[in-house]
């Protein structure tokens, strides 16, 4: 009788090299995941740059009215309805609204200029008071800061996404707008 052992891999020796797989790929995410502020800013601003230009598209596919609302801490798409009132987009999980990460701030400078300018009077040029929207309408109809139009075009705005470190150093990534549609990472004329 010949007792030839055939060759291959026991079910055991397949375990072991799955398992060091396994235990390799999540040291190599464990190290990457583990990023300073400079990378998650970055990846928050890439996440904003597609996430608009998608709805950018939409606007001139759809004939819709677009628009973004910028917050301290968050931002959100918002569609001009029949009834002439911005709803938020919330039946979609990509453009639902966005909530930075804890200690990162968004700060909006449209054309130029702040979003809020320390010089604006508080009082109406008007005889009449203008009539101011509650809390609640504001909640449910919020006005967006920067529109997107049908055109594909938009309106031109900055919006820095900023972090302090355990240093108090501040950590900045800009994400421009211009009026054509286009969006960067930082302004145009300082990319490398």
């Amino acid at each position: 009788m010949n007792n030839s052992r055939q060759a291959g891999f026991t079910l055991m020796e397949v375990l072991l090299v799955v398992l060091l797989m396994g235990l390799t790929a999540a040291a190599v995410t464990m190290s990457m995941g583990n990023s300073g502020p400079k990378q998650l800013l970055e990846r928050s601003a890439q996440q904003f740059i597609a996430a608009t230009g998608m709805v950018l598209d939409e606007t001139v596919l759809s004939g819709l009215f677009l628009g973004i609302v910028v917050e301290k801490d968050s931002y959100k798409f918002v569609v001009y309805d029949d009834e002439g009132k911005w709803q938020p987009l919330e039946q979609d999980r990509l453009l639902a609204e966005k909530t930075m990460k804890p200690g990162v701030e968004l700060d909006l400078v449209l054309d130029g200029l702040p979003l809020v300018q320390e010089d604006e009077e508080k009082t109406s040029w008007f005889d009449e008071p203008l009539i101011e929207a509650s809390a609640e309408e504001k909640k449910l109809h919020p006005e967006p800061q920067v529109l997107l139009f049908p055109s594909g075009e938009m309106s031109a705005f900055e919006l820095a996404f900023r972090m302090k470190d355990d240093q108090g150093r501040l950590t900045e990534v800009l994400v421009v707008g211009d009026a054509l549609g286009r969006l960067t990472l930082g302004r145009p004329n300082e990319q490398d």
